[in-house]
């Protein structure tokens, strides 16, 4: 009987890994096929005091649309939009602030809406959402 129990507890505990290991590997899967489709970047956002969070951006007209990585939703977690959104500086990245991310990232410290907010981009994302944001109508 007690050896029933033992594999019993075996076959639960190699089921509980193997959700474990499937659930992880339908997130990356996720998340790859939300990069390469057509205007995925991977961009890191921040907002106020909180931690740095992977995404992926997408530009969709007049907003800057981001998804969180580790995420099974398939909405947007943060919809930005283009009249609403400015940038109040970019830097590099820096140890001592952004430790959580790669170091080849550039942050850009913006204001969307009166909150503050940051993004880390890789070098030719930064390019790409500077010239969509200029690219914006004139603001009277």
């Amino acid at each position: 009987m007690t050896r029933v129990v033992e594999n019993v507890g075996l076959l639960v505990a190699c089921l509980v890994v193997v959700s474990g290991l499937t659930a992880w590997l339908l997130v990356l899967v996720h998340q790859r096929r939300m990069v390469a489709s057509a205007g995925g970047l991977p961009v890191a956002l921040k907002r106020a005091d909180q931690r740095w969070a992977n995404g992926v951006g997408r530009y969709a007209g007049d907003e800057f649309i981001w998804y969180r990585t580790l995420s099974f939703s398939p909405t947007a977690a943060m919809r930005m939009p283009r009249s609403e959104l400015s940038v109040v500086s970019t830097r590099p990245w820096n140890a001592s602030r952004d430790m959580a991310l790669r170091p080849n990232l550039m942050i850009v410290e913006c204001r969307l809406d009166g909150r503050e907010l940051s993004l880390g981009f890789p070098d030719n994302g930064l390019t790409g959402f500077l010239s969509w944001l200029e690219a914006s109508a004139p603001r009277f």
